[in-house]
């Protein structure tokens, strides 16, 4: 692009700032309804629990091909397609009269995921390696008041309009974003029409490339961390501090402010920090903060704000870290930085899905602010480790 300024207008930054937040938006906004969903659909809350698990395996397979179909025949058709796939599904899921008919359209709603991947390899298209992690902390710090936002916004829906509600607004929202991006957001992919078989051979490149997988595993655990104490401190919440359902929400909104607030710095540092460094201080604050917190209460200060300390760290952590790792995993090959995104996103999908699963198994046998703490601090330790090595073997994005 002839100028970065152009490409970062209002409409643009807002068009991906959107892509990146409905995939958020759709997975949380409808929670507060799972009740009421189950009692009509005459099915146990673990029926329709399996219908988040469903869906988010469905995001992870949809990631695997919207990013090399999107390196190879341009952004714009494969957003616009999974966008009217989300669409319909939306439509779907609100019309469903049987649990069996909910199950599948909100599976087809895991299509929504090639928004977000897309839009992470639209800034890798438009921008320098140090300016796409300053405009992903940008997005980041927009996107994430979906998960704020949402849930808010689902349960006053579900009490006043029903629980479907939020899935025509599901529609809603993508009709438009069809018609943003049809008619405001330019290719940024033009021209990378490559034979089969040279696309072929430069993705498994990427597969092979031991970078391409530490960056991508640094975002992970950051994820991971997220999911290990979302999952886990409703449980520790109740059965250790005894808080009421209106402490416990803050504390699970403690680590999307800290994400926020992160998010914010690191639009601001990224340009004159490098990748590496920026990757550094994430996980390093992450893991610094969770360390703390855990020695307190190892000495016996089993205070509620202890882990909240702990949550906090990991969110700013996120913040700061996640832009820049993004970045770095689409600039291991330039070429197929949608791949790279859908890769990335599909391990992340994975290790979300395996964290929550562990975190719930133990919370199970040992509900304690000292485990979930210690889990958390397990999973960013690592991250911090692997970035550590990651940025002693990439010399060209550390600057």
């Amino acid at each position: 692009m002839t100028s970065e300024n152009k490409q970062a207008s209002v409409s643009f930054m807002a068009t991906l700032v959107l892509l990146a937040a409905l995939p958020l938006l759709s997975l949380n906004m409808f929670l507060p309804s799972l009740g009421v969903m189950a009692e009509e659909f005459k099915v146990g809350y673990d029926a329709m629990a399996l219908t988040i698990s469903t869906y988010l395996l469905f995001t992870a397979v949809i990631q695997l091909i919207a990013g090399p179909v999107a390196d190879r025949y341009g952004r714009r058709p494969v957003v616009v397609f999974g966008l009217m796939i989300f669409c319909i599904s939306s439509l779907g899921c609100a019309l469903a009269q049987s649990y069996e008919a909910f199950f599948f359209w909100r599976a087809v709603q895991g299509a929504v995921a090639i928004a977000g991947v897309l839009s992470r390899a639209i800034v890798g298209d438009v921008f320098s390696p140090q300016r796409s992690a300053s405009v992903l902390g940008y997005i980041a710090m927009g996107m994430s008041i979906a998960p704020i936002l949402g849930p808010m916004m689902g349960g006053i829906m579900g009490e006043t309009l029903g629980w479907r509600a939020s899935f025509y607004v599901y529609a809603f929202c993508a009709f438009a974003l069809i018609l943003q991006v049809f008619f405001r957001l330019p290719e940024t992919a033009a021209g990378r029409h490559k034979p089969i078989k040279d696309f072929v051979k430069s993705y498994f490149a990427l597969c092979r490339s031991a970078l391409f997988w530490a960056y991508s595993m640094v975002m992970a655990c950051g994820i991971g961390g997220f999911f290990v104490f979302v999952t886990g401190i409703p449980l520790v919440a109740a059965a250790e501090y005894g808080a009421n359902e209106a402490t416990t929400g803050v504390l699970i909104g403690s680590i999307t402010f800290g994400f926020l607030f992160g998010s914010y710095l690191s639009g601001r540092m990224s340009m004159t920090h490098g990748l590496d460094r920026m990757i550094l201080y994430g996980r390093g604050f992450g893991t610094l903060g969770l360390a703390g917190s855990f020695l307190l209460l190892l000495l016996g200060f089993n205070h509620v704000s202890i882990v909240l300390l702990g949550a906090l760290s990991v969110g700013v952590g996120n913040g700061l870290a996640t832009p820049s790792a993004s970045t770095a995993v689409m600039n291991v090959r330039r070429d197929l930085s949608g791949s790279a995104s859908g890769l990335s996103g599909s391990l992340i999908v994975i290790v979300g899905a395996v964290s929550t699963s562990l975190t719930g198994v133990m919370m199970h046998v040992y509900a304690t602010g000292l485990m979930l703490i210690g889990l958390m601090f397990s999973i960013t330790a690592t991250g911090l480790i692997i970035a550590i090595w990651a940025a002693r073997h990439n010399k060209s994005l550390l600057l």
